[in-house]
């Protein structure tokens, strides 16, 4: 019996020995290698979006600023438009003082808060004007030019006793009934 490996043997020994090798090399290897570069791919790949969204989020902080600094001087403007929550005898002052120059009668009737947020609140208004037509159309139109904010919601006008067809004239009495929201700051 012969106990020297035939040269057949050998060769089958050796690729067997060699595929052996690769298997390991590669299991043990290559795969994790491959695994740890994917995992610092992906990881590279969250650090480009954080950066791009970093990026973006100084871009708009950028933007603020230049907003801010164009608004700041006009600061004092936007305060102006809301109407003081602890006085606002002033705003009905003025409203009287509108439908006084117009020789219109006026009843104003203020409405529940309606929380807007941390700055403003908005309050319902309803006003019942009566008067000529000129002096309600001046009245409205006061109403419109003043500092304050106010957004109408609705005008009816009604002519007071007047005869359905009847055309309306100077002398007759208009009513208007205006629906509108007012801004009062916090």
């Amino acid at each position: 019996m012969n106990t020297k490996p035939s040269y057949q043997e050998k060769i089958t020994l050796s690729i067997v020995i060699f595929l052996a090798l690769t298997f390991c090399s590669v299991y043990f290897f290559i795969i994790p290698a491959v695994n740890q570069v994917e995992a610092i791919k992906l990881q590279i790949d969250q650090q480009g979006l954080q950066a791009e969204k970093n990026y973006s989020q100084g871009q708009d902080l950028k933007k603020l600023a230049e907003n801010i600094k164009i608004v700041e001087p006009r600061l004092g403007e936007i305060e102006q438009i809301f109407i003081k929550k602890g006085d606002p005898s002033v705003f009905i002052n003025s409203l009287e003082a509108a439908a006084e120059k117009n020789k219109v009668v006026e009843t104003a009737n203020l409405g529940d808060e309606l929380p807007q947020g941390q700055l403003y609140s908005k309050i319902p208004l309803v006003l019942e004007v009566r008067g000529s037509a000129n002096g309600v159309l001046g009245f409205i139109s006061d109403l419109e030019t003043q500092k304050k904010y106010i957004n109408l919601n609705s005008l009816e006008i009604d002519v007071v006793g007047s005869e359905p067809g009847e055309k309306p004239s100077e002398a007759k009495t208009i009513s208007a009934r205006i629906s509108a929201d007012t801004f009062w700051e916090n």
